[in-house]
């Protein structure tokens, strides 16, 4: 093993992050000046820096190991933790997001506890970890963000690296992190401007800021997180690393991004029109060509695309429902509240929903090219639920917040009659709204995923496969109609017969019907139309004999449908 010292920042007390982790090496930091070491039984050795964070590099590790460490901090105080080396299999990664420093929330040191508990190998944050511009509230006219002071930044990595609620779970395993729009710049930011669509006093747009915030963001991120190589680290900070049949694709969904009102036009009588152009671009050209051709050349069987916000494709129905309201406003609790639509609208597009292009080429690529075992982990909503890739493209979890937890979206899809996530999750499976975080165990051939939240309970799960293909492109027509009606849930009694159960059997539409299509997008078989009534009275679905393999099957009436990526033997 070799030990190479380096180190920048500012001085405070110390604790430790490992990040970077290959079957051979890792990346030691420590908040502190000097600090002595010790990998596993070696003899320790002294290191300085001449100022926080001190950064070691391991070498020469041994592939699919437990490594312990103790490192000594200048005031005496020791710590001890440790890491693995990939492969494992099965590996058991948790995936987090959204949450606070230091604060002395019950639920939230819960969730820290259940990640503890289920001893995961690696642990991916996908942002917004501590919330620093909720110090800067004046957004407009102040566009003075926090990242405007780089001690503002020094002071940010330090509490992360200090947290006493979190330090049991950094000593747990090794790390990786990227920042989002709240511990990037300010909420709802990208490149070089904020999108304004919640202060009636000024205009709905993009407003720029001064480009040294995101530049300070982003050395503040190279400098003092323990990262993957960077592709192309002044333009965004994606990343790729491989855990043996597991390639991570770490997108910058902030940093690259066109302006997100952009993609909004002011029309006749004050209205909104929701119509991108193709230059509207959440990662911008470098940082999508560099994705598409990283699937397409990977060799993993799973490519796990890591997603500051979400994914899904019928995102866009949110914002083209929120637009079509009378007089473009949002009325709830009886219209005793109301807000103009695009405050609706401009929420949802700050998701992949507002840049369709780089929706639609990622689908399209990975279709065309034939590859298989795409999943998306994504963050940013507060709220965790999960889908099998039937309803929004690829399957995709949400971990949620495992700070507060806010049913915002929740509400609003409710509202608009809107369901797109088919797998369970809060408000779904469960009404219990808890800080939660996501799991996966990957194994050669499956891969298990859970949502789970502060008291230990399984909010929702999912099976993919690794030889599962994308959505096909005959099922690529977004909803054009709500679809709150056609909820279903499927219980297997048998190898084609299901248990059915309606979400909301009130709200059936008038005439539906069923749909198997096989894995090509090709339609095997179709019940006979029916009323909602006859749908709604019957308690079991049998599906025909067909050929073992993957099939999508679907609800359907007119522009709305529903549906589930089945697994037939």
């Amino acid at each position: 093993m070799r030990l190479l010292g380096l180190g920048v920042g500012g001085l405070v007390a110390a604790q430790v992050i490992v990040g970077g982790v290959t079957e051979q090496s890792a990346r030691l930091f420590i908040w502190d000046t000097i600090a002595e070491v010790a990998l596993g039984s070696e003899p320790p050795q002294r290191h300085y820096a001449p100022s926080p964070p001190l950064r070691l590099e391991l070498a020469n590790l041994r592939p699919s190991t437990r490594y312990t460490y103790t490192v000594r901090l200048s005031q005496g105080d020791s710590v001890q933790g440790a890491f693995y080396t990939p492969p494992l299999q099965p590996l058991r990664v948790a995936f987090i997001s959204c949450n606070q420093l230091g604060r002395q929330n019950k639920r939230q040191k819960g969730i820290y506890q259940q990640i503890a508990k289920v001893q995961p190998h690696l642990i991916i944050h996908l942002g917004d970890w501590g919330y620093p511009d909720t110090t800067e509230p004046n957004f407009p006219p102040g566009t003075r963000f926090f990242p405007y002071r780089w001690e503002n930044l020094v002071q940010l990595y330090a509490a992360r690296y200090n947290d006493p609620h979190l330090q049991p779970l950094l000593r747990t395993a090794g790390w990786a992190y990227l920042y989002d729009d709240h511990d990037y710049v300010a909420d709802n930011t990208g490149k070089n401007y904020r999108a304004q669509y919640r202060t009636l006093s000024l205009p709905v747009g993009d407003y720029p800021f001064d480009p040294r915030y995101r530049q300070h963001a982003m050395e503040a991120y190279r400098q003092f997180f323990p990262h993957y190589p960077l592709a192309a680290p002044e333009e965004a900070l994606f990343q790729s690393f491989r855990w043996g049949e597991v390639e991570f694709f770490f997108l910058d969904t902030r940093s690259a991004r066109t302006g997100t009102m952009r993609a909004f036009e002011l029309g006749e009588l004050g209205r909104y029109y929701f119509r991108p152009k193709p230059e509207i671009t959440l990662l911008g050209s470098q940082q999508r060509d560099w994705l598409l051709e990283g699937l397409r050349r990977s060799t993993a069987k799973w490519k796990i695309i890591l997603s500051g916000v979400t994914y899904n494709r019928n995102l866009r129905l949110f914002i083209e429902q929120a637009l079509t309201l009378p007089n473009q406003e949002f009325r709830y609790l009886g219209g005793l509240y109301r807000m103009p639509a695009i405050f609706i609208a401009g929420y949802i597009a700050d998701s992949w929903g507002g840049y369709p292009a780089d929706q639609d080429s990622l689908l399209a690529w990975c279709w065309r090219h034939g590859i298989r075992g795409v999943v998306i982990i994504s963050g940013d909503t507060h709220v965790a639920t999960m889908e099998d890739g039937t309803m929004g493209g690829f399957p995709e979890l949400m971990t949620g917040s495992i700070g507060e937890v806010y049913k915002r979206s929740y509400k609003l899809a409710k509202k608009l009659r809107i369901d797109i996530f088919n797998r369970g999750g809060q408000g779904l499976t469960t009404k219990a709204f808890r800080p939660a975080f996501g799991l996966a165990e990957f194994y050669s051939d499956s891969a298990n995923f859970q949502i789970i939240d502060a008291k230990g309970q399984v909010v929702a799960r999912m099976t993919c496969y690794a030889q599962d293909l994308p959505l096909p492109p005959a099922l690529w027509s977004r909803l054009t109609a709500p679809n709150g009606g056609l909820i279903f849930y499927l219980e297997p009694i048998g190898p084609r017969s299901y248990k059915l159960k309606w979400y909301l059997p009130g709200e059936l539409p008038s005439q539906l019907t069923f749909c198997l299509y096989n894995a090509q997008g090709e339609k095997v078989w179709e019940a006979p139309t029916r009323p909602g009534t006859y749908w709604r009275a019957q308690k079991v679905l049998e599906l025909p004999a067909v050929l073992p393999g993957t099939y999508f099957l679907r609800a359907e009436s007119g522009g709305s449908y529903y549906g589930q990526r089945l697994h037939l033997p």
